[in-house]
């Protein structure tokens, strides 16, 4: 694969991102870009809602950021052909160390248990992600990264804070 396309791919997964998140910070901030008189979504957020206390709460929102920028170093990466600098934020910052420091900063708080099912499967994925950007394989390392992403998308549509 030569480099334009490998960045043209890198830079598809970065916007695809940052969309992602812009629909998230409109849906959390009740839609402000949508225009009066446009048509709306009439579907209910049907998600879970943690209530978690403020600290805990916080603690949450801090690592979902963090995981969110992990993802866009992730894919800057890939684009510079630094796969095992990739490797390491795969690792540290979406892997197990992470879900560690996560769990120190929502300290005592409770999740149902399809959440916390999530959350381990989101740390397996990152952590297979990390074994396999090594390889410089983007047949093989582009679809470990979207089943992890795919696992993040699966507890968002799950869960609200």
């Amino acid at each position: 694969m030569n480099r334009i396309t490998f960045v043209s791919a890198g830079l598809g997964l970065v916007g695809l991102l940052s969309l992602t998140a812009v629909g998230e910070a409109q849906h959390e901030q009740g839609h402000p870009m949508i225009k009066e008189g446009a048509p709306t979504d009439s579907r209910q957020d049907d998600r879970v809602a943690l209530g978690l206390s403020q600290e805990a709460e916080a603690g949450m929102k801090l690592t979902m950021r963090e995981h969110l920028e992990a993802l866009q170093a992730i894919v800057a990466g890939l684009g510079r052909q630094e796969f095992e600098q990739a490797a390491k934020v795969a690792h540290e910052e979406l892997g197990f160390p992470k879900h560690h420091q996560a769990m120190q900063r929502e300290g005592v708080a409770t999740f149902p248990l399809k959440y916390h099912e999530l959350a381990m499967a989101h740390h397996q994925e990152a952590e297979s992600l990390a074994k396999v950007l090594p390889s410089k394989d983007l047949k093989t390392i582009l679809p470990q990264l979207e089943r992890t992403i795919g696992v993040c998308v699966s507890c968002h549509r799950a869960y609200k804070l």
